[in-house]
């Protein structure tokens, strides 16, 4: 089992859908009811680890001043 967001092509609407291995149900929009979903890739973050390179809503490295990291080397 996995979930899945789809986006609607008519409303628009982002909903997250539970796909089992063995289901075969055509996929509906929550608000409108229409089939024509497409499937939306959301970009993965880590969060837990202890680098900084993968902490999760974080703009900033931790080394730079102001949350800047324009001139950083990293």
């Amino acid at each position: 089992m996995r979930f899945v967001d789809y986006k609607c092509e008519d409303c628009e609407e982002i909903s997250e859908i539970v796909i089992r291995d063995n289901d075969d149900a055509e996929i509906k929009c929550g608000k409108c009811g229409n089939n024509r979903m497409i499937k939306v890739f959301a970009p993965v973050s880590f969060s837990g680890g202890s680098s900084d390179e993968y902490s999760s809503g974080s703009s900033s490295c931790g080394s730079c001043s102001g949350g800047d990291c324009s001139s950083c080397s990293r």
